[in-house]
C-alpha cells in the first residue's frame, strides 16, 4: 500500500501537476507550484531517517563546471543562431540592470529549489537503492524536461532534455553544489544569450 500511494504522489507531483499547470499557462502559478513544491520536499527529506542535509555539503569540482559551462556558451550560441540571431544578447543589450538582477537571483530563486527537488529529493525518495546510472539519468531526463512543459513552448523542452543528464550525473557522481553551480552558470549563459525568453 505505502509503495503504490509513493507511486501516485510521484505521478501527481512530476506529471499530473506538470500538465495542470500547462493548460491554466500562468507564471504566477508555474512560481507558486514550484515553491510549493520545493517546500514539501524539504518537509519530506526532513522526515526521511536516512537522509542528511549536510550530505550536501560536499566539495565543488570546479573543473568539471568548468569544461560544462564552456560546452553550454558553445552550444546555446549555436542554437541562437539556428532559431533567432536578433534575439542574441537582447536582455543585456535592451535592460541591463533587469539582467543584472536575474544573474543574482536566478540561482537563489530558481536553482536551488529546482535541484532540491529534481534531484535531492527526486533520487532520496523514489530511487535510493537503483545503482544504474544510464537508467537513474534517463528518468530523470524524463521527468525534468517534461516539468518544462509549463513553459509551453518546444525550447524549454529540448534544452532541457539536453542538460538534464550533465546536471543529474554532476549530482550523483560530484556533488550537490556542483550541480547547482553548473545550473546557476547554464541558465545564466541562457538568459545572457537571449534564450531566457523561453524560460518564464
Amino acid at each position: 500500500m505505502a509503495d503504490t500511494l509513493k507511486k501516485l504522489e510521484f505521478f501527481f507531483i512530476f506529471f499530473v501537476l506538470p500538465s495542470i499547470i500547462y493548460f491554466l499557462d500562468s507564471t504566477i502559478i508555474v512560481f507558486v507550484a514550484l515553491y510549493l513544491v520545493f517546500i514539501l520536499s524539504l518537509v519530506f527529506l526532513y522526515l526521511d531517517k536516512a537522509f542528511l542535509f549536510l550530505s550536501l555539503k560536499k566539495k565543488i569540482d570546479w573543473r568539471f563546471i568548468a569544461i560544462f559551462t564552456v560546452l553550454f556558451i558553445c552550444l546555446g550560441f549555436i542554437y541562437i543562431l539556428l532559431i533567432d540571431k536578433s534575439s542574441l544578447f537582447i536582455l543585456p543589450k535592451t535592460d541591463f540592470k533587469l539582467w543584472v538582477i536575474v544573474m543574482f537571483v536566478y540561482p537563489f530563486l530558481s536553482v536551488i529549489p529546482q535541484e532540491i527537488i529534481y534531484r535531492v529529493f527526486f533520487f532520496q525518495r523514489y530511487f535510493p537503492k537503483i545503482d544504474n546510472l544510464y537508467f537513474l539519468i534517463l528518468v530523470n531526463l524524463i521527468v525534468f524536461s517534461y516539468g518544462h512543459l509549463v513553459f509551453n513552448n518546444i525550447h524549454a523542452i529540448l534544452i532541457t532534455a539536453i542538460v538534464s543528464p550533465i546536471f543529474t550525473f554532476a549530482y550523483l557522481k560530484k556533488s550537490f553544489l556542483t550541480c547547482v553551480v553548473l545550473h546557476s552558470l547554464g541558465g545564466q549563459v541562457i538568459f545572457t544569450l537571449g534564450l531566457g525568453k523561453y524560460f518564464y
